[in-house]
């Protein structure tokens, strides 16, 4: 086996940082705890004989009245949560190995040197020479690409307010930008469902895209929705990189929908309240009225209309769904810091707390457009080449490295983890969800096909039936106290379907994975990689796998000497590692695994086709099993259960008679919510 993961790495030494220094920051005493031991309202509350759902809760969709949704600039999830208990971060025991025994966290540089991760809480930009090779879906160079310092994350203590956040509600570690490439075009994932091919910052704000955007569609189902940004600038394109203007982020004017030229000024669409422009704040950019500092009253200002809209009587009202975008300043786009865009949301989640009705009843979303070349370890689901929708040319578009993603809601509140595969397109796909079940529907046309079946709708974060409303405390952003969670705080959410895959052999020499999956949502697919583990040649094999399309891969042993060595990667800690030499007289070890969801066990049947006694050895690699040694006769077979933690396993098999024959499970169970 490889070695295991680096541990993370140490926090830094204690003193003075350029925290304490920052304009508009003030001090805050003590760290925050979680898990059992600081204040945290229903979050932590013992659990009741009998729950009882709090007043004016239906318990479903429902009751959530407001979506809004805060796209960030450019972190990886491993840069931001790489240390955060729970998650797959820098102890991921099933993360990708590579073939001369070392893992994805041991990345060379061009001399061959091995760059590992480690902390450091400076303000650095990043190369994105890694967008638009093909080649780097070996996840092997990233240092080679980006340099150095793409594999640095920050400390517990600098990312304590978003570490108490995710820790009182729900964060989702298995969350991609929608495609391997910049801003804008993950950001027209966001609000279009599609780049339409483009993999460039280009043409910013032109009103120039003539595809349908998801604000139109709410707009014909008569769905009320707002984009909050200041405007500051001046004229078509001219916005301001600082602290005031949106940094060209509002991707609605991009789109023609929303062009503002030739319209009268009583034309309906710059209606107040009601109008299309209007309600993207699309009009050309214009003045500054806003101090151009990280001032709080520079904070109070480009988040005015947003406050006002959140007071009680407004007279535009918090619509149902709403998009914020940030000027550069706040927006954490390096050089841009963590801590100002941790101000920024902090000053959201104030602004929606400080009306008990919003905030009980809203669904906030926090997600970021792209990783901005920062090293992330987990591999993005992959389609195959030409499927439809996924591709310029021969370059795959998605999905592009883990971005974070905090889901803050009564219905997402207690400390989870969210682990099916989420990209931008997942928050349309909510809102399609939410409306069909307002009575208005809608369905965004540009999602391709192979998308909707990888991507999930968000609903699996999310428990309707046990909200816990009510207000919480979060860390202060400048206080660099690290938020201290108690071990098993963070509790993995129950997924419906599972993913599998097994090996059969021939005499001719071909040994075959079967990759499978079972239960989801109708259509639900899965993305799985092949890698081979030594013999040939390193690179990844994509395979795509539905309930009803099993896949099936195939290494003919011929060509390499009777030997076989590779291993099958999914998300959520799926691997699957097969490796020995076939035997003309068909007596190698053979092993059939089942995973039974009723019992949360993985049943193992050791075999023995060969006259003498076999003895295998199952040892877990994590999560619970221990080692088991079973002696096998000939002609004869065992069955062994092997146990899961919270429906995870991850076990190796060996034999004594091959020392060339290993494999390993690892994965997880469906859980029944």
């Amino acid at each position: 086996m490889a070695p295991d993961p680096i541990p993370a790495a140490p926090e830094p030494e204690s003193g003075t940082t350029r925290r304490r220094f920052l304009q508009g920051a003030g001090a805050a005493a003590g760290a925050l705890m979680l898990g059992g031991i600081a204040d945290t309202g229903a979050a932590n509350a013992a659990p009741a004989a009998k729950y009882r759902l709090p007043k004016g809760f239906r318990g479903d969709l429902s009751d959530l009245r407001h979506v809004v949704i805060l796209m960030q600039e450019n972190r990886s999830t491993d840069h931001y949560f790489g240390t955060f208990p729970g998650v797959r971060g820098f102890n991921d025991k099933q993360a990708l190995r590579f073939q001369d025994g070392t893992s994805v966290f041991q990345q060379r540089d061009s001399t061959g040197a091995i760059v590992t991760p480690k902390v450091d809480d400076g303000m650095w930009g990043n190369d994105h020479g890694a967008w638009g090779d093909v080649n780097h879906r070996k996840w092997d160079l990233w240092v080679q690409h980006n340099g150095a310092s793409c594999m640095n994350y920050h400390s517990d203590a600098y990312m304590s307010f978003y570490h108490s956040v995710a820790a009182q509600y729900t964060i989702a570690d298995q969350n991609f930008c929608s495609e391997f490439g910049p801003t804008d075009p993950n950001r027209k994932y966001l609000w279009s469902g599609t780049s339409n091919t483009e993999t460039g910052n280009t043409d910013e704000s032109n009103y120039s895209r003539p595809w349908l955007t998801v604000p139109e569609q709410l707009q014909q189902a008569g769905i009320d929705w707002r984009l909050y940004s200041d405007n500051s600038g001046n004229g078509r394109q001219g916005y301001l990189s600082s602290w005031i203007g949106d940094y060209g982020d509002n991707e609605l004017k991009y789109f023609k929908g929303f062009e503002p030229n030739g319209l009268a000024a009583g034309d309906p669409k710059l209606r107040p309240g009601t109008g299309l422009i209007w309600r993207g704040n699309a009009t050309y950019y214009a003045g500054a009225t806003t101090p151009n500092d990280d001032s709080d009253a520079n904070l109070d200002a480009v988040l005015k209309d947003f406050h006002d809209a959140c007071r009680p009587g407004a007279e535009h009202p918090l619509p149902a769904v709403s998009w914020l975008v940030a000027p550069y300043g706040w927006s954490e786009h390096p050089d841009a810091d963590t801590l100002h865009g941790e101000r920024y949301v902090k000053k959201v989640l104030d602004i929606l707390q400080s009306n008990p009705d919003i905030w009980n009843h809203t669904l906030f979303i926090l997600n970021y457009d792209e990783n901005d070349g920062k090293f992330d370890h987990v591999l993005p689901p992959w389609p195959e080449a030409g499927t439809a929708g996924e591709y310029t040319g021969s370059y795959p578009l998605g999905f592009g490295p883990r971005v974070p993603m905090v889901l803050v809601s009564p219905w997402t509140r207690g400390g989870y983890v969210a682990s099916e595969v989420f990209d931008h397109t997942s928050t349309i796909k909510f809102l399609e969800k939410w409306a069909a079940h307002l009575g208005k529907p809608f369905r965004c046309p540009n999602i391709s096909q192979w998308r909707r079946s990888i991507a999930g709708d968000l609903t699996s974060a999310l428990d309707f039936a046990h909200p816990q409303p009510g207000p919480a405390t979060f860390a202060d952003p400048v206080a660099e106290q690290p938020v201290s969670i108690a071990a098993g705080h963070m509790k993995p959410r129950p997924l419906s379907f599972h993913p599998h895959a097994t090996l059969t052999q021939d005499r001719s020499g071909k040994v075959t994975a079967t990759m499978t999956l079972t239960g989801g949502p109708q259509d639900k697919a899965v993305s799985f990689q092949v890698f081979p583990d030594k013999l040939k040649a390193f690179s990844s094999t994509p395979f795509t796998v539905t309930a009803r399309n099993p896949r099936q891969y195939t290494w003919d042993t011929t060509a390499t000497g009777g030997e076989y060595a590779f291993s099958i990667y999914s998300n959520d800690g799926f691997v699957r590692s097969f490796a020995g030499r076939v035997s003309p007289n068909g007596t190698d070890p053979r092993v059939e695994t089942d995973l039974l969801q009723r019992e949360q066990q993985v049943k193992l049947t050791l075999h023995n086709d060969g006259p003498k006694p076999v003895t295998y050895t199952l040892t877990a690699h994590d999560y619970r099993g221990g080692t088991r040694r079973v002696t096998v006769r000939g002609g004869k077979h065992e069955v062994v259960a092997w146990p899961t933690e919270n429906g995870y396993y991850d076990v190796v098999v060996t034999v004594d008679s091959d020392s060339s024959w290993t494999q390993r499970y690892a994965g997880r169970i469906a859980m029944d919510r």
